[in-house]
C-alpha cells in the first residue's frame, strides 16, 4: 500500500507556555498552606526548581493538569479567585516591575498587551473602547472544565486588581460578567472579589469600567524605573520571538520531510548555518534537532491516530520509523500509552464531547 503524502501546508502545533505560569500556582499553594511539592510530582515534575523562568516552554495540558491537581489539593473549586490576587503574581515576570512604575492605567494595558507572549502564546486580556465605557474582554488560555473556570476567574481577578491598584473605586467597576451559571451558595466570594454588580450565564467573561481612569497619572509612576523595566522586556521579547522563529522553522521542515527525517548537518543547511552554530543556537533555546524532530513525530502521529484513516503499519511507515514495534516503543514513551489505547481513547472522548 502506497505511503501517503504528508506535507500539510500548517502543521498544527499544540499550545505552549512559559513554566513561569506553573512556578507562580506553585508558589500560590506554598504561601496558602498547601503542599505544592506534592501537587507537582503528580504532573510528573519533581519540584518547582525544575520550572526556570526562562526554561523550555510547557504543553498547555501540563498546565491543565496542574490547576485540576490545585483544585482538587485544596478542596477549593473557586481557588482560581484565590489565585487571581495572590502576592505570588507579583514575584516572578517581566510584567511586575512594569507594572509598579507604569504612567497609567492605558500603558500598563499597552504593556501586558505586548509582553504577555513572555508567558503564554496570546494576551488573555484585550481592552475595548466604546463611548463612556470601557471594557477588559478575558479570554483565557483555557476554557473549558474545572481549569478553565479556574483560570478565567485567575485572570478576572488579577484584572480586577489591577484597576484597584491603578485607582478604581467599587462605582468605577460598572459589571463583570461570566459565561456560566452563579456558584450557589457561593455568592459572597464573588461579591468580596468583583463588587456588587456581577453577571453570570453571558457570552463570554468581561469587565466594565469608568474610562476616566484609563489615563489617571498613576501616584508610583517613576520614569527611570519604567524605561530600565521596558528596556529589559524588550530585550527578553526579541530574544524570545527570534527563538520561536527559528524553532518553528525547524519543525515545518522536518514535518514536511516525513517520511524521511534530516540529519542536523541537512537541517542547519536549510536554515543557513553550519552544523555547529546550528548545534549552538538551539542548545541556547534549550532544545536539540533530535528533541525537535521526536516532537514533530508525536505531533504528525497523534494527528494521523485521531484521523484514525490509516493502520499503525502505515502510520509507523510514513514517520520515518523501521517497524510498527520501535513506532509503539516511542508513542509510550512519549505519551504512557500505546498508540491504539491512545487512538480509543481520542475517539471516546471525541464522542462524548
Amino acid at each position: 500500500m502506497p505511503i501517503l503524502p504528508l506535507t500539510p501546508p500548517v502543521p498544527f502545533v499544540p499550545m505552549r507556555l512559559s513554566p513561569v505560569n506553573l512556578k507562580i500556582l506553585a508558589y500560590t499553594l506554598d504561601v496558602e498552606g498547601f503542599d505544592s511539592s506534592d501537587v507537582l510530582r503528580r504532573c510528573g515534575i519533581e519540584s518547582a526548581d525544575d520550572l526556570q523562568e526562562d526554561g523550555d516552554w510547557l504543553p498547555l495540558h501540563l498546565f491543565d493538569r496542574l490547576m485540576a491537581a490545585a483544585i482538587e489539593e485544596t478542596g477549593d473549586p473557586f481557588f482560581g479567585l484565590v489565585a487571581g490576587k495572590s502576592i505570588a503574581l507579583m514575584k516572578y515576570g517581566a510584567i511586575t516591575p512594569l507594572a509598579l512604575s507604569t504612567p497609567s492605567l492605558r500603558q500598563l494595558l499597552e504593556d501586558i498587551r505586548r509582553f504577555a507572549l513572555l508567558a503564554v502564546e496570546r494576551a488573555e486580556v484585550e481592552l475595548l473602547e466604546s463611548g463612556q465605557t470601557a471594557c477588559l474582554m478575558v479570554n483565557p488560555v483555557i476554557e473549558n472544565g474545572l481549569s478553565g473556570r479556574f483560570r478565567t476567574e485567575q485572570v478576572a481577578t488579577s484584572a480586577v486588581q489591577m484597576l484597584r491598584f491603578t485607582g478604581a473605586s467599587t462605582s468605577d467597576i460598572y459589571q463583570v460578567e461570566f459565561p456560566y451559571a452563579i456558584p450557589t451558595g457561593h455568592e459572597q466570594r464573588y461579591l468580596s472579589t468583583f463588587g456588587p454588580r456581577i453577571l453570570f450565564e453571558r457570552k463570554a467573561c468581561s469587565i466594565s469600567f469608568n474610562p476616566a481612569i484609563l489615563d489617571l497619572r498613576m501616584p508610583t509612576h517613576d520614569p527611570v524605573a519604567y524605561m530600565t523595566a521596558r528596556t529589559r522586556a524588550e530585550s527578553v521579547l526579541a530574544a524570545r520571538q527570534a527563538g520561536t522563529d527559528m524553532a518553528d522553522a525547524v519543525r515545518q521542515w522536518l514535518l514536511n520531510a516525513f517520511p524521511r527525517l534530516p540529519t542536523v548537518s541537512e537541517t542547519a543547511a536549510q536554515m543557513g548555518m553550519n552544523e555547529r552554530s546550528f548545534r549552538r543556537q538551539l542548545g541556547m533555546l534549550g532544545t536539540s534537532h533530535a528533541e525537535l524532530a521526536q516532537e514533530c513525530q508525536r505531533l504528525m502521529a497523534e494527528r494521523l491516530l485521531a484521523e484514525g484513516k490509516l493502520p499503525l503499519k502505515q502510520i509507523a511507515d510514513a514517520l520515518g520509523f523501521s517497524s510498527v514495534h520501535s513506532f509503539h516503543r516511542a508513542f509510550r514513551r512519549w505519551s504512557g500509552l500505546t498508540p491504539s489505547a491512545w487512538r480509543e481513547g481520542k475517539g471516546l472522548a471525541q464522542d462524548q464531547g
